[in-house]
């Protein structure tokens, strides 16, 4: 199972600065005005549905030619009032058809209210406005990533891509399609260039902590989810970090990341054992062959297992084995030993095909438990699709 998240919303493409831009530039005495000054300052802070209600009440005292519907719809659509942003955007639609950003906007009300059609053609005509704007053929590759094949989807990504390969937003996004589409590799590629254009963006820094562990770079995974947590800690140093609730509340990446590190760890075991048990069964290996190549076996994993763990931070290593994490921790580790035991006996033993055959099943029902495990941890179920999908 793949430990990336798959993508459950699009990151959100703010686009403040566009759409005051072009504000600005349709009304350019408003910028200074009582009404949008103050509608802005509660912008600024993520105020989205007091900002709606300032511009509303600018409206009722100055008349509707007195305050951008292209702002006002914004604000709305960000406040979740869908309908009421609607007949705002399409009044600014019908006034100004011309507006990429106006169509843009529809674009992403209609997305929100579940008409995706009449949203893919609203977004198509501010394609042919400005058609030179990756994040509208981004958008367009996400409406459709579940629904339409892949090769058309990603044909959308590589021109958005084109457009604009220095949006992190369109990098990021890009990202997330790919590893829905489980090609994870390239997922990976462009998490790291949205980093590189915004290494301050929690959300890009989440999904490249996923994609590390889903790719195999545990310890990376769980630097990457920590650096994240120690940013939005207090300050205080590290004993804020550690009480910080990014670091505590066990659904936080973090701890998910950290749970994931020792559990993917088991699963590797039953990889390993299931290949010997194989192996044995096609090439039976008396003794001392088979003593040799258990001992190698397991030496190699315990190399391989104590480097993964000496390249997590100091403070990931405690946080391995603290309160509330160590059972979980002994718990993999102690099925690594039960599973390697049991393959030191099957190779030092003389299976029969019905034994192996066993095996196989034993192998298979382990595989079964972790998947089950691996799901609970990252909140997902394990079978079937998730209910916000």
């Amino acid at each position: 199972m793949s430990d990336a998240a798959e993508p459950s919303e699009a990151p959100s493409p703010r686009a403040r600065g566009r759409v005051l831009q072009a504000v600005n530039k349709t009304w350019p005495g408003f910028i200074s005005g009582a009404v949008e000054g103050r509608a802005r300052e509660l912008i600024d802070q993520d105020q989205y549905e007091e900002a709606a209600d300032v511009l509303e009440k600018g409206i009722v005292k100055y008349g509707p030619a007195s305050v951008s519907q292209v702002l006002l719809a914004w604000c709305l659509h960000l406040s979740g009032r869908n309908e009421a942003a609607l007949e705002w955007v399409v009044r600014a639609v019908e006034e100004e058809p011309d507006d990429e950003d106006a169509h843009w906007l529809r674009a992403n009300v209609l997305f929100d209210l579940g008409r995706a059609d009449e949203a893919s053609a609203a977004l198509w005509r501010a394609v042919e406005l400005a058609p030179d704007n990756g994040r509208y053929y981004m958008q367009l590759a996400w409406f459709h990533y579940v629904d339409r094949e892949f090769a058309k989807t990603r044909e959308l990504v590589d021109q958005a891509l084109e457009r604009s390969p220095d949006d992190a937003w369109v990098q990021q996004t890009a990202g997330r399609i790919f590893d829905y589409h489980l090609r994870h590799k390239r997922a990976h590629t462009h998490y790291v260039r949205a980093f590189e254009l915004d290494p301050d963006d929690a959300a890009v820094r989440d999904d490249l902590a996923e994609i590390l562990q889903t790719r195999g770079r545990l310890s990376a995974g769980v630097r990457v989810a920590w650096e994240t947590a120690k940013a939005a800690a207090p300050a205080g140093g590290d004993a804020a970090v550690a009480a910080a609730p990014a670091v505590r509340d066990e659904e936080s990446l973090y701890e998910v990341m950290l749970r994931r590190w020792s559990w993917r760890w088991y699963e590797r075991a039953l990889r390993i054992a299931l290949l010997l048990n194989v192996i044995d069964w096609i090439f039976p290996t008396p003794l001392p062959g088979s003593a040799v190549l258990a001992g190698l076996t397991v030496a190699a994993y315990g190399v391989v297992w104590t480097r993964s763990l000496l390249e997590l931070p100091p403070e990931c290593r405690r946080d391995l084995v603290g309160k509330g994490r160590r059972g979980k921790f002994a718990g993999a580790l102690a099925r690594i030993v039960v599973v390697f035991a049991a393959m030191g006996l099957v190779l030092w033993g003389e299976l029969s095909a019905l034994q192996h055959l066993g095996l196989v099943a034993l192998l298979i029902a382990g595989y079964a438990e972790w998947y089950w495990r691996a799901a609970r941890i990252s909140g997902r179920r394990a079978f079937g699709a998730d209910p916000d999908r």
